[in-house]
Order: C-alpha cells, then sequence, then structure tokens
C-alpha cells in the first residue's frame, strides 16, 4: 500500500476525528451507493447524511492517536470500517458495512472492554433507525461480563488477544437501513472457563421471544461442533435487529471458524457433516466448487481437485486465518442455511489479481456485474488514487428464495499493517 492518510497525535480533537472518518467513510460508500444503481439520489443523500451523523463519529480518535486495536479484516490496510457490495444473481446490488466498536487504548476503569460504551452505542442508533433491540438485549446481558467477570478476564487475557466488545452494521435496501449487531462469546468463554460456543447456544436458545423456535436449527450446529474432527468453534453470534414476532425471516448469524482451508473441510462446514441433506445445502456446495479455484487465486484449477489439499496461506498470525462460515437460523425454520466467508487476502498480495479473479467468479455465476465489466469498473473507480487497496473477502451462499449471492468487501488503505492484523482473538485459547 502506498496510501498513508493516518494523522499525528498533536492534530487531534473530536471534531477533527468526525470529519476524518466522514471523509473516509464517504470514499468509498458515496461511489459505491452511485455504481449500485438501486438508490435514488435522496436515497444516497440520505444514507450519506446519516452516516455523517452517526456512524463517523463513532469510529473513535484519529487513526494516529492511541486506539485500541481495529479488529475488522479491514484493519489490514488500517482501517476499523468494513464496507461491502452484496450482488444476487439477478444483479441487482446492496451496499452494506461493518465497523467494530472502538475500545480505549488501555483496559482500565469501571469499562476496561467498553462493553458499557458498546451498550450506549447500539441503543443510540437503534433508536435513530427505530430498530428492534429485543434479541440485541437478551444477548448483551447474557454475554456482556459481570464486574468480578471483568477481573477475571483482565487477569486472564493473554497478551496480543484483541476481541471488540461488539461489531455494528448496516444493509441499505432503497430507503431502509437494517441494524445488524454482532457480539462475540469468546471473553465470557475467558472470563468463565467455560466453552464460549456453549455459551453462545445456550444464550440464543433462551432468547425472547421465538428462542424455542431456534432450537431444532442450534441442535443441528451444537451436535455438529461436538463431534467435528475439523477444529469447527462458535465463537461469535450476529442478529438482525427487527422484531422476530413480524419479521419471520430474522435471521440469527451463528459464525463458525476452522482453521483448515481445504475443500474437503469446506464441504463439512456447509452441510454440517452431512446433516444437511436438501438440494439447497447440496447445490450450494456444488456451485461453490465450481468458483473455488478462483477464490483462492488457483485460477487453474491443478491443485483444487483434490478436496483435501490445503492452500498455505500468507499471513499466519492473524485472526483471520483459516476460513469463517455462518449458519443462519431463522425462528421456525429446522434447516439452516449455511455462507461461507474466504479471505482473499490469504491467496494473493495484489488487489489487482483478488479483483480479476472476483469478475471472472462473477461471471461463472453469470452475473451481469462480471459479464459487462461493471465490478472492476466500480473498484477502479474508487480505488484510482492507490496502489494496491483491501480486497480482503468475498462470500458466497445459494438459497432457493435468493438463488446464488455473493458479497466483495474491500478496503480504502489507510496505512498498511503488513503483518499486524489485529493479533488474534483468543479463538484457540479457551
Amino acid at each position: 500500500m502506498t496510501v498513508d492518510n493516518s494523522t499525528s497525535p498533536s492534530e487531534t480533537s473530536q471534531p477533527r476525528a468526525t470529519e476524518y472518518w466522514s471523509r473516509h467513510l464517504r470514499s468509498v460508500l458515496a461511489p459505491l451507493f452511485e455504481a449500485a444503481k438501486t438508490y435514488s439520489a435522496a436515497d444516497q443523500q440520505a444514507h450519506l447524511k446519516f452516516i455523517d451523523e452517526h456512524v463517523a463519529p463513532n469510529l473513535g480518535p484519529l487513526p494516529g492517536e492511541p486506539h485500541g486495536p481495529y479488529t475488522t479484516p479491514s484493519s489490514l490496510v488500517g482501517s476499523p470500517f468494513d464496507p461491502s457490495i452484496n450482488l444476487v444473481s439477478s444483479g441487482q446490488a446492496k451496499v452494506r458495512f461493518d465497523f467494530d466498536v472502538v475500545s480505549p487504548a488501555e483496559r482500565t476503569g469501571p469499562d476496561p472492554f467498553a462493553e458499557k460504551q458498546s451498550r450506549e452505542l447500539l441503543h443510540r442508533l437503534a433508536g435513530v433507525v427505530g430498530a428492534d433491540t429485543q434479541w440485541m438485549n437478551g444477548l448483551m446481558d447474557a454475554l456482556y461480563l459481570t464486574p468480578e467477570e471483568n477481573e477475571t478476564a483482565l487477569a486472564k487475557m493473554p497478551p496480543g488477544i484483541a476481541i471488540p466488545p461488539s461489531s455494528v452494521g448496516f444493509d441499505f435496501d432503497g430507503p431502509k437501513k437494517t441494524l445488524k449487531f454482532y457480539i462475540p462469546g469468546v471473553r465470557k468463554g475467558i472470563a468463565t472457563g467455560r466453552p464460549f460456543g456453549d455459551i453462545i447456544l445456550e444464550t440464543l436458545r433462551s432468547l425472547k421471544p421465538l428462542g424455542s423456535e431456534l432450537t431444532p436449527a442450534l441442535d443441528l450446529i451444537a451436535s455438529y461442533i461436538s463431534t467435528c474432527k475439523h477444529d469447527a468453534m462458535l465463537p461469535l453470534v450476529g442478529i438482525d435487529c427487527v422484531d422476530p414476532t413480524k419479521h419471520k425471516d430474522a435471521r440469527v448469524k451463528c459464525y463458525i471458524h476452522t482453521s483448515g482451508n481445504s475443500f474437503a473441510v469446506v464441504r463439512d462446514v456447509l452441510t454440517l457433516g452431512g446433516r444437511l441433506t436438501d438440494e439447497t445445502s447440496l447445490k450450494r456446495v456444488e456451485i461453490l466448487k465450481t468458483i473455488w479455484p478462483l477464490l483462492i487465486n488457483e485460477p487453474d484449477g491443478l491443485n483444487t481437485t483434490d478436496e483435501s489439499w490445503s492452500k498455505p496461506e500468507r499471513i499466519n498470525r492473524t485472526g483471520y486465518s483459516g476460513i469463517q462460515y455462518t449458519v443462519e437460523v431463522t425462528p421456525g425454520k429446522a434447516v439452516p442455511d449455511t455462507k461461507i466467508y474466504v479471505p482473499l487476502f490469504q491467496y494473493t498480495d495484489s488487489s489487482e489479481v483478488a479483483e480479476r479473479n472476483f469478475e471472472s467468479v462473477l461471471k461463472k455465476l453469470d452475473n451481469e456485474w462480471g459479464h459487462s465489466g461493471r465490478y472492476r469498473k466500480t473498484m477502479q473507480s474508487i480505488f484510482k488514487d492507490v496502489d494496491n487497496y483491501g480486497q480482503t473477502y468475498a462470500s458466497f451462499s445459494y438459497s432457493e428464495k435468493k438463488g446464488v449471492y455473493t458479497t466483495s468487501y474491500v478496503a480504502m488503505p489507510i496505512k498498511d499493517e503488513g503483518h499486524g492484523l489485529a493479533g488474534d482473538f483468543g479463538l484457540r485459547e479457551n
């Protein structure tokens, strides 16, 4: 990376930080909204105004000032902010982003892990967009630490572990904004000595309302993790902040992580060890197999004919080693959907190579953004002034309702962190 937009501590002030982050956010989101062609001019202006007023002030101090570690995938290029564009088979696009609640530089005082700060921020944002907080409150109450657990976690947390108190996300659908909330269970596991996956599943079963309607699918996840031979674990959960009694497609997203990255591991996780045998789940895996060589930068496909082959990673010391997945559970639906998130940066250090590969993925998936060159034109327009930007992740899934859908996660560089990406999240410590 050649861009360094960081600012020295002598220039600090909250208004300056807010102005800085507003420019940073707009540098990606304004052209993404325009390129998507699914937002009116009024929608775009309203969304950017919301971002200026309610997101930029909450990204913490200027990058050059003391702050807790950034832990999003965009931290690879020094940013706490993860923008993305979701593309479905029809070619329709949706802009999204998420960001971590940035902790203080030092774990001191009555809120050492910024959980109180996180709770206050999420409730403010929920009030602004009219989001439902029932599930969010249940997760916070169960997974945030008591004062006694704070002391235990401070004593037991290994050096270098970076666990955000929560992450905040927004989906933009026309004029609408949907709040999403993500919360890790790892810190609770460290504080209590219990497996964090067990804590998360127990919490989800007891959510009100409709926790009991999540249980059949959660039991599938629990059964899989307890018998899985691929070190799968459940460190994080995310939700749509909508009223699940009114929105029957309200999702609980259980994030699964494996250190292995072979397609055999991928197939195993996406089918929960063969527990998902329905036509949709099997088709999802078979479509993914056709684009897998491109996602891991093996375009000739020679190595990937062996499903047990694992590609070496570029950066080992990161919480984003291996592969991430979500198992998406909705009330009353016994068979969950699954999705994969592939760390493109692990398989090439060139954003141009990753960009070309993703365009080829879109072509294989018969998406207009690939055939017309629209995806690459959009990326080149946004990142025209940087030599190498953050092509961080690509996600893929398939459902009967949506067809094939995939998401490109990108990032505007602030500074190149090289091998300093977020240490790790303590996933293998508990």
